[in-house]
């Protein structure tokens, strides 16, 4: 968490706003809460809400399906990992949660008992990556179904795959580390025969649902906010492709990723010479980058945020997070210490006003921008949360990489600090561009920090990026 978004948050505890978690801090060892009647069953969060109406009217598609992968070698204890999943599901229940419809009509969340843990165990032989992509893409009926699902392929007697696909109305990125340092800690407390000793939840997914639906006037004076701030935002990116793109409107696209490794020490360098946060840094340099490739000066990037208003949710499993539509001025030609203290300042506004529902954004804003609802085509994460201790007793475990076939932005940047890089994992639609298109844009990036950081007072026009990653594309 950034110091800015730190600060907000103690600004809120100090007692102007508590949020969900008033029983305290969470402590070793404890048992699980007794659920409450409004525990068990209540209306939809706003983040469940947006996924629910997204699995209901776009055929059940496996692109809001969130899978894991586990690659186990060791002497496997079955009995331990079933047992290390309940753990899971009976603490968090979130994953004991089915979504129904209510006697009036609209979709309600109904937490069931804890049950034992079905998992399904199959020989495999050879490579399972089929049958790891259909575990993956089979549907959820969200209605009837527990919105999480392993199965356990076995190799041989020491190898195995563990995949857990869960729908991604109970679970986020920040959930899913959770879900994985749990599993592997409660495994290993199974398996040398002891109780699990995982951090008290003093709440769970419902109270903060319950919490958030009684946020209106809050809600209310944010979204002013958020209707100056993107009056009159552009119709699109702009960004030149090299195929001509469908004229109807698509939620989902196909898509392609790949990965590269470039230098963090010049973002790290700029941030602290200009007194801005790393996020600051990355998100004015993919602004000017998408600028320049679009020939626009108004630039608006989509980023997560993780949407947890109170340390007490912090250790909880569900979905938190919300979105925010970061719009960047880059007219004026500003030099690059400029453009970052505009970028400071907006971003600063925009952490004030990050509670609101980004689907009521969308609906208002929309209104005021001819009706259009998509606020922009680009996308933009900066991973802060740390990773999962992938250990297990007895076990080597690795987390295998999902391959995506479906992306709902033009072009995706998931940047993951490394030590001296990042790791940057570029998602692309495939039916717009070529994949050397994309590349030339992440090395676009690259070079754009470290000439930035060489001299912050250099104007965005000074900036000389390679001729061969600027090449003018046929279709705008």
């Amino acid at each position: 968490m950034s110091p800015a978004k730190r600060a907000l948050l103690a600004k809120r505890l100090a007692g102007r706003d508590p949020g969900p978690g008033a029983a305290g801090a969470p402590t070793a060892g404890a048992k699980p809460l007794a659920l409450s009647a409004a525990q068990r069953r209540g209306p939809l969060s706003f983040p469940e809400e947006r996924f629910w109406i997204a699995y209901t009217f776009e055929d059940q598609s496996s692109a809001y399906h969130v899978p894991v992968t586990l690659h186990l070698k060791g002497a496997l204890s079955v009995p331990a990992l079933r047992d290390a999943l309940r753990t899971l599901t009976a603490r968090h229940s979130i994953l004991r949660t089915r979504y129904p419809i209510g006697p009036e009509g609209e979709p309600i969340a109904v937490v069931g008992d804890c049950e034992s843990v079905d998992l399904p165990c199959q020989d495999v032989e050879g490579y399972p990556w089929e049958l790891l992509d259909r575990a993956a893409a089979r549907p959820f009926d969200l209605e009837v179904d527990a919105p999480i699902r392993p199965v356990l392929l076995r190799l041989s007697d020491d190898e195995h795959y563990l995949h857990i696909t869960l729908h991604h109305i109970v679970t986020d990125a920040w959930s899913t580390n959770i879900l994985l340092r749990e599993l592997t800690s409660a495994y290993t407390a199974h398996a040398r025969g002891e109780q699990p000793r995982l951090a008290r939840l003093t709440v769970q997914y419902r109270d903060h649902a319950r919490w958030q639906r009684a946020q209106a006037e809050r809600f209310a004076r944010q979204l002013a906010y958020w209707q100056e701030t993107l009056d009159g935002v552009p119709r699109d990116l702009g960004l030149p492709t090299d195929r001509p793109r469908p004229p109807e409107h698509r939620s989902l696209v196909p898509g392609r990723c790949f990965t590269a490794a470039i230098p963090a020490d010049p973002a790290l360098q700029l941030a602290q010479r200009t007194g801005t946060t790393l996020f600051m840094v990355v998100l004015a340099a993919y602004s000017a980058v998408l600028g320049r490739r679009a020939g626009r000066q108004d630039i608006v990037v989509g980023t997560p945020m993780a949407g947890r208003p109170d340390p007490a949710v912090d250790p909880l499993i569900g979905c938190f997070i919300n979105t925010l539509a970061m719009r960047t001025d880059l007219s004026g030609d500003p030099t690059v210490a400029e453009l970052l203290s505009r970028v400071r300042e907006r971003t600063l506004h925009a952490y004030e006003n990050q509670d609101v529902p980004f689907q009521q954004v969308i609906e208002h804003v929309g209104k005021r921008t001819g009706g259009r609802k998509a606020l922009f085509q680009a996308w933009l994460a900066l991973q802060n949360v740390p990773d999962a201790p992938l250990e297990m007793a007895g076990l080597q475990v690795e987390e295998t990489a999902d391959v995506i076939e479906a992306t709902k932005f033009d072009v995706t940047f998931h940047l993951l600090p490394a030590g001296d890089r990042f790791e940057l994992r570029v998602e692309y639609d495939s039916s717009l561009f070529d994949e050397v298109t994309v590349r030339g844009l992440a090395h676009e990036f690259s070079a754009w920090l470290a000439a930035a950081a060489a001299d912050p007072d250099r104007r965005l026009s000074e900036i000389a990026l390679p001729a061969s990653d600027l090449e003018v594309l046929p279709w705008r």
